[in-house]
């Protein structure tokens, strides 16, 4: 438990304890963003590019380096492929099993809560803020603050992302919570135009700010604000919940920290394939070499790739003789140019001589290798599709391309399902925490405990996948119960971007007499059973229904010509009554239509 004393604050501030870490975390989420986010201008470096950069400029002459950086578009190509993983690991939140259970001393209670979440949009904060932080900012702390001033009934409590670079000082427990936590305030001007550098420390038991001058050496050893809360904790923990070292270091492990090197290994490669493609359009030409023609601004003219240049004169004989020159050797700046092989380079080669004969064309280009170019590009798809599916368990997003075999479709939805599961457990821990320090917040004692599961069904095959299960679920005799819920997951699957139509649906399937079984398949049941005999078919499956069955479609039209659409009828009803009612109106049709004319 930590309850800092105002010595020790002005101390932490002076001298932070993990200002090291704390300098790891941001050096580690700038390699992060620099393959997350779309930098469009290319004048501009983003933080991280010279850890990237480290090989090549190690391993390159200075002139290669230059034309190698030149070849690094803008954005990266490998925000292409972290947008990719990022698509793949936001099916996280579509799980249609999760639920979010909130107990408090009285249902009221529990309603206002529930109504104080919404008014905040506390579910969309996970899958839109603390995703992308996930991201691109993975060792942000989640801070549940409060207003200065309470204006309400009730304290409103609501959190926010604190990016780890605007952290002072932070000490971490090994559930990712905070032991306390110190970070910058949006600095304020006084009347005299001073800057005033202010800060907020939160402990175990209070929100506190300090403020100094920034011309000031000194904090303050008190605060000018200090409010105290109920928690018997901090009110901060770290968003995400994995470690990468030890439990109480700050550093994290996220969906992309294996794939850091391999990330910045793409960006090498890319640029150097298109460097070598460049060979294709402005290969090297060669030609027999001539006799450099360089001549100096002081008469000095090439002698095999050098010149002299004469830097003194030393006079042995005394200052009346005449003096003798002191050279050093300097590279022709001609031949130089010359020097490294690139797309366009002219390079000269030794002339034949009477031993080697006059057998080479004069001028000639550099064939390019196109074996090695090809091999090139497939090793990089190779490297993408790698990274990809090291981050998603599978290739992305759900293929209707057949596998080899059975197996290899249950590992690769196994090995999705095991990396969002994961995904599940850091953002349920989060989720949970955040909720109930805002229900202590809020309600102190009468605020019992928050339980959030995000759901474990995530939908990773594609309809026409679950619509072949389906078939063969049918041919094996599955239970009725399995054959609904495979078309409920493929229903979710096809509508899950549409809720309106998504709810349609299912209000449609529960209508629709039978809905496993089609006409053809339910006659041909009913006629080989009157074959054997029995006729207890015909009293499960009801004329009337089967009937209302073969022409669903139109009667749902008329339906919803003559009363409303089925989403909004009867919406105040439960709904078993609902449907109930819209049954009886349709039997209705399929009687009326089967009633004979006068």
């Amino acid at each position: 438990m930590a309850l800092l004393s105002y010595p020790d604050i002005q101390q932490l501030l002076k001298s932070p304890r993990n200002g090291a870490a704390l300098a790891a975390c941001v050096n580690y989420e700038q390699r992060l963003r620099l393959h997350v986010d779309a930098e469009v201008n290319p004048a501009v470096q983003p933080a991280g590019m010279e850890t990237l950069l480290a090989l090549p400029k190690k391993v390159l002459p200075t002139e290669k380096y230059e034309k190698f950086c030149a070849f690094i578009p803008s954005p990266l190509p490998t925000v292409k492929i972290t947008g990719k993983v990022k698509d793949g690991l936001s099916r996280v939140f579509e799980a249609q099993d999760g639920s979010v259970t909130v107990e408090l001393a009285t249902a009221e209670l529990e309603t206002d809560f529930e109504t104080f979440r919404t008014a905040q949009a506390e579910a969309d904060f996970w899958p839109g803020t603390a995703f992308e932080a996930m991201a691109r900012a993975l060792h942000s702390i989640l801070v549940v603050d409060m207003a200065t001033e309470q204006t309400t009934p009730r304290p409103e409590p609501y959190v926010f992302a604190l990016d780890i670079a605007s952290v002072v000082d932070v000490d971490i427990k090994a559930d990712a919570s905070c032991e306390y936590l110190a970070f910058w305030l949006p600095s304020r001007r006084t009347d005299t135009d001073e800057e005033v550098q202010r800060v907020a420390v939160y402990d175990d038991g209070y929100y506190r700010i300090f403020e100094k001058l920034s011309k000031d050496s000194e904090w303050p050893l008190e605060p000018v604000l200090e409010n105290a809360h109920v928690l018997g904790y901090c009110p901060a923990r770290m968003l995400w919940s994995d470690a990468l070292g030890p439990a109480t270091g700050l550093l994290r492990f996220g969906p992309l920290t294996n794939e850091l090197g391999d990330l910045d290994r793409y960006v090498y490669w890319y640029a150097s394939i298109e460097y070598f493609k460049t060979y294709g359009m402005f290969p090297p030409l060669w030609s027999v070499e001539e006799e450099c023609a360089y001549e100096g601004p002081g008469g000095e003219k090439c002698h095999g790739g050098f010149i002299q240049v004469i830097t003194g004169y030393d006079f042995p004989n005394g200052a009346d003789a005449p003096g003798v020159a002191r050279y050093r050797e300097k590279p022709c700046p001609t031949c130089q140019a010359n020097k490294y092989l690139g797309p366009g380079t002219h390079l000269k080669v030794p002339a034949p001589t009477k031993d080697t004969g006059d057998t080479r064309n004069p001028l000639a280009f550099v064939k390019v290798d196109i074996e090695a170019l090809k091999d090139a590009r497939l090793s990089l798809k190779e490297e993408r599709q790698e990274i990809i599916t090291s981050c998603l368990g599978s290739g992305g997003e759900p293929t209707t391309d057949q596998p080899r075999n059975e197996q290899d479709v249950r590992a690769g939805f196994e090995n999705q399902q095991d990396v969002l599961l994961g995904l599940k457990r850091n953002f349920d821990k989060a989720r949970t925490w955040t909720l109930t320090t805002q229900g202590k917040l809020r309600y102190g004692p009468l605020f019992r405990r928050a339980v959030v599961n995000s759901g474990e069904q995530f939908y990773l095959k594609t309809p026409t996948q679950l619509s072949q299960e389906e078939v063969e679920a049918r041919k094996a005799g599955r239970p009725v119960f399995e054959l609904s819920q495979y078309r409920e997951m493929r229903y979710f699957t096809l509508y899950r971007n549409n809720p309106p139509l998504l709810d349609r649906m299912r209000i449609l399937s529960d209508l629709e007499p039978y809905p496993e079984y089609s006409i053809e398949q339910i006659t041909t049941m009913i006629a080989a059973s009157l074959n054997q005999g029995g006729s207890y078919l015909l009293n499960i499956y009801a004329p009337e229904k089967l009937a209302l069955k073969a022409d669903f479609a139109r009667y749902i039209t008329r339906f919803e010509s003559e009363q409303t659409d089925v989403r909004t009828f009867a919406a105040l009803q439960p709904y078993y009554l609902k449907l109930q009612l819209i049954t009886t109106i349709l039997l209705s049709y399929v009687s009326l239509a089967n009633t004979p004319k006068s």
